[in-house]
Parts: structure tokens; sequence; C-alpha cells
């Protein structure tokens, strides 16, 4: 049996008696459980526990273990909100909020909890009345397998990464919240291969062992990421006489701590917003939208545990974005404290967010928007608006959802674009003055609205005639007051074959080719008029 050095037991044990609360004088309760299992009960169990008490377990196992905690035998006083008597569990040693896995009272056993990493801490209290006959529980380490309740969390095989041992099986249910559901990421996977009949990872949508609800992984070949189509997901690892392998690292991620989000706006928070965030999570929010879409985020709120006195580093609890869906796509930007960021733009149509707590000091967390920004292809001439916007960004709009100034200036389809050619003198452009400039400006409207939610997001189009230069700007979608702020221009964006091939016809300024027509026509008149002249 691995033991735990002396030494580390005593820095902990110190370290949490200085913060501890010890039983009223007379009541002996509490302590550090050091053993690979044990039990832990209220004080005078099975009697009535005492008032005014409050005890204090620490439960420490060999580090690389986590530990299991079931209830036997609850009863406590009841409120809602568990303000009088209560048992309250916690990751670690510390007691923060953030590192709260549960606050309990009543008659209803609480479910089997388990640790994060190898500490655990119990708290017992009660108050000046009622007294019941309390608890019962008890603890175990855990090598593999057990209940995970948390928002996220890592599964590794025995021993990872050394190789697994023989005649190993493990199951590991993922629990999330109701109504939520579990996303499951290998970031490691190296077993036998052999058809995976004899050592293999399962992965059941569900609880229960059903055929058709699980997926078998063996081999070197990583398997793909799996979501849950509820709120649970069992993983069980097994090996069997011989020949192993390193075995597997995967992360899971439940509930409000991860997501998926398609349409082309939303919000993010972190889990619990406007409450604390919990402590040891890890949190991904992937946003996809489709082909040529880029990303927008607008950060409305930041609440971070503070910069590294030592190295001035987010190196606590931070927010990252990556300009991708993994991350190890390009960081756009990591952030920690209270100071809200500039907005940030993604180069393609994929975005991810990381939320990254460590064990202790948590805070309220952050609010995000975003909204997609629509690849809108702008040019102009001196009398003409020139508007391309591939059609296989916006598959689920009809040609009148996009217009210029008017629903009267309705886009066609042409080939695999929506375009719009308009004149200077229609579909409500003006001319202004900008910083002593003469520009012509309009209104684009792309309106995505379902049934009686409306959801029209306006770009404002903007042209310079005299340089024949063009500009979009996002004006309203998400949040009018934030959104305003260069998109894309002509120079910008990227054309596709078809765009290209008509890039030429798209490029004549129709202004200059009149001009060029009447110098001609002048000239042959002239010619004919000199003719004349010497014929008489």
């Amino acid at each position: 049996m691995r033991k735990i050095p002396s030494k580390y037991v005593f820095m902990i044990t110190v370290l949490w008696e200085v913060d501890a609360v010890y039983a009223r004088k007379g009541v002996k309760c509490g302590g550090v459980l050091s053993a690979p299992e044990g039990n832990l009960s209220s004080p005078n169990f099975p009697g009535l526990y005492p008032a005014h008490t409050e005890c204090c377990w620490l439960i420490v196992v060999s580090e690389g273990s986590t530990i299991q905690l079931q209830f036997h035998h609850f009863n406590l006083e009841y409120h809602e909100d568990c303000e009088y008597d209560y048992v309250k569990v916690y990751n670690g040693a510390s007691k923060d909020e953030g590192n709260l896995l549960g606050k309990f009272c009543g008659t209803s056993l609480p479910p089997q909890l388990t640790s994060s990493w190898h500490v655990l801490t119990v708290i017992f209290h009660s108050d000046k009345h009622v007294g019941s006959s309390g608890f019962y529980a008890t603890y175990r380490k855990d090598i593999c397998g057990g209940i995970l309740t948390g928002l996220s969390g890592v599964i590794t095989s025995p021993d990872y990464p050394d190789n697994y041992p023989n005649n190993a099986e493990c199951n590991w249910l993922i629990r999330a919240a109701p109504g939520s559901t579990v996303r499951l990421t290998f970031t490691d996977f190296q077993m036998e291969n052999e058809g995976c009949n004899f050592d293999y990872v399962a992965v059941f949508d569900g609880s229960g062992a059903e055929e058709n609800q699980v997926r078998y992984f063996c081999g070197t070949t990583k398997p793909p990421d799996i979501k849950s189509s509820f709120s649970e997901l069992l993983v069980v690892f097994k090996s069997d006489f011989n020949i192993g392998g390193r075995g597997f690292k995967a992360y899971y991620y439940s509930g409000e701590c991860q997501d998926t989000f398609t349409s082309v706006k939303g919000n993010i928070t972190s889990p619990r917003y406007p409450d604390t965030y919990p402590n040891n999570i890890n949190c991904h929010w992937n946003i996809h939208l489709p082909a040529g879409f880029r990303i927008k985020i607008f950060f409305r709120d930041l609440e971070l545990e503070e910069r590294s006195s030592l190295t001035d580093g987010c190196d606590y609890d931070h927010l990252s974005v990556y300009d991708g869906e993994g991350e190890h796509s390009p960081l756009l930007g990591r952030w920690c404290g209270r100071e809200i960021p500039p907005s940030v733009m993604s180069s393609k149509n994929k975005l991810l967010l990381v939320l990254s707590t460590d064990r202790d000091t948590a805070s309220k967390g952050f609010v995000v928007s975003y909204i997609g920004v629509v690849p809108i292809n702008v040019s102009c001439t001196r009398t003409d608006f020139h508007i391309q916007i591939p059609s296989q960004s916006l598959p689920q709009l009809e040609r009148n959802h996009i217009y210029l100034g008017t629903p009267s200036c309705a886009s066609q389809i042409s080939g695999t674009n929506f375009k719009i050619y308009a004149r200077f003198d229609t579909c409500r452009t003006e001319p202004q003055k900008r910083n002593n400039t003469s520009v012509i400006v309009s209104v684009l409207y792309v309106d995505f609205s379902r049934g009686a939610q409306e959801d029209i997001h306006e770009y404002e189009i903007q042209c310079e005639p005299k340089k024949k230069e063009a500009s979009v700007h996002i004006l309203s979608g998400a949040d009018p007051s934030e959104m305003n702020g260069l998109v894309q221009n002509a120079a910008e964006s990227q054309p596709s074959e078809a765009e290209s091939a008509e890039s030429t016809d798209k490029g004549q300024d129709g202004s200059d080719m009149v001009f060029i027509s009447i110098c001609i026509l002048a000239g042959v008149l002239m010619l004919i008029a000199v003719v004349g002249l010497v014929l008489l």
C-alpha cells in the first residue's frame, strides 16, 4: 500500500487547523483521517447530537487518488436553505465556497460524493435548538471508478502514464444536473488492439448497459469527442490477464461547464453566475458558425482572481479565448482580475472559450456576448454599390431576407452568392460628410427573425466615390451600444472562385465607361465634320 509521507500530512493538518472551527468544550469530534478507508459520524450517534456544535474532518489519502464518501444514515433538522443544522462537504482542505461539493440537511440521504483530488473536508454544524440522530458515513480511497458529479474533471486508467495493470476493471458514472449533458474528450489513448475483445474502454450513453447505447474503443487511435444525450455518461475500463499499454487520459465537462453554440448570436456565463464559480474546474464553450462567418465577442462582466504578484500574469483563475475549436489553436487572449477586455474577433467561423480555476479563491465570474459577423464583400464605383454574400453562409435565409435600405431593394441569387447592385440614388442611400470627406451611406439588413421573435442585424455600407473605396460596419444585432466597429472591407475579403470570375465585371466603374463612350462619340463626330469640310 502506498503510504502518505508524514511531513505532507503534518503540513496539511497545520494549514487546516489554522482555519478550523473546533467542537464545543466536552464534545469530541472531527480530526484528520489518513487511512485508505474509514468512517465518521455526528457526535453521540446514533443518539441525539448536541446543540451548538461544529466539527471538522479532514480526509487525506495518497496523492493521485480520489476519495469516495457515502452516507448510510442522515437525519438533521430541516430548513429550506439548510441554515440551522447541516453537513458541508468540500474539495480539498480549503473551505472556500468555490470548493463546496454540497450542503445537506433534513432526512434525505446525500448522493455519493467523489473528490477531485486526494483531500476532502467534511463539516458538521448544529445550532442551539432541535437535535436529531445525525449522520453516519464511510469513505474509501478510490484507485479508479466512482460517481463523478463535478462540473469538470479528469479520468485516467490506473497507474497512468505507466502501463495499466492486468485484470483491472473501473466504472466511472459521470452525472450532470438534470436537463444537462456530458462531454468527454480523450487526450491520450494507448491500449491492446485485438478487436476490443480483451482490453477496451466502453462508453455508455446513460447509466445503463444497453448494447445499442455503447461504443467500444481500443488500440492507439484516439476516440472522438463524445456527448451524452442526457445527463449521465458511463465510462468502463477493462483489461485482461496479459499485454497492457499506457492506457488513457480523458477530460469531462458537464452541465453549465460546457456547451456548443451554433446560433448566430448568444450569451455565455461562468457556472453559477453571478454567484461564486466553483474551484478546480476547466470549462469549455465552443462557438461553431457556418463557413465564411467570423465571430465577435464582447465582455459584459469580468471578475476573476487577480494576477499573480510574482509574475504579473494570469497564473491562477483565468479565461482564455482561442481562434479555433481547440486549445491547439492560436490564443487570442487570456484575462483575469476585474478589468473589462476589449472586444475580440475570430479569423474564421470557430471560437473556443476556456475557464480554468485553481483550488482556492473564487469570484463572481464573467458574462460574454457574441455575434456572428456575416461575410459581406462590398465594393463601389462612383455611382453604385456592389454587395455579395456567399449563399452557403446563410443557407436558412431566402433572398428577400437580405436587403439594402428597404425591402424593395432585396438581394438576387446569382450562382453561389446573394447579390445587390444599387445606384446611389436608390435604396435609401444618402450623401454625408465625415472627417471632411464626402461619402455615400446606406444600411444593409440581414433578417434572421423566426416567427414572432425579431432578429435583424444591421450593417452600415459606406463608399468614398472619389477613391472608390468601400467598407462595412456592424451597427446592431446583439447590443447597438457596443456593436460599432469595422467588420470587413472589400480589400480584406477573400472572394470565392465565382466571385473571382466576376471580379473584372464587378470592378468596372460605370461612370468612367460613360465618360469614355462620350469621348469616343465626340471624336467620331469631329472626324466626320472634318471630312465633310474637306469634301466641300
